[in-house]
């Protein structure tokens, strides 16, 4: 009997899903930044602005980081849970979505976040003997 164990090659899932998340990422950062332009005078005493935004960008930061030296099968597992979390984060901004911008950039983070989830979920896998 054999197992299948996830491919963990030179050029591999992992490198392309580090790609696909800091893709996200450079997405999200320029949204934020054309929401903080245009909210400059609401107060910072809001919880999404001072708990929720900035622990978002860092998971975002840390995944890319994950990808590049995670075993593959944590790896996997953390990008199809987060992508489908960011998934609906991002599909939950569309709410309170008014410009043509935030529907474009909002648009391209939800097709990343399938990208990221399908390639994660599609992860190559080769036969090994079993022990």
């Amino acid at each position: 009997m054999s197992r299948r164990d996830l491919i963990d090659a030179t050029v591999n899932a992992k490198i392309v899903l580090a790609n696909l998340w800091m893709c996200h990422f450079i997405l999200w950062i320029f949204g934020d930044m054309f929401t903080l332009m245009q909210e400059m005078g609401e107060s910072t005493d809001d919880v999404v602005i001072q708990f929720v935004a900035p622990t978002t960008a860092i998971v975002l930061t840390l995944v890319v980081v994950f990808n590049l030296v995670g075993r593959p099968s944590l790896v996997r597992m953390v990008d199809m849970v987060l992508a489908v979390v960011y998934l609906l984060l991002n599909i939950g901004f569309f709410a309170d979505a008014t410009e043509g911008w935030e529907y474009y950039l909002g648009s391209l983070c939800v097709l990343f976040n399938v990208l990221i989830f399908w390639r994660a979920f599609t992860w190559p896998t080769e036969a090994t003997p079993a022990n």
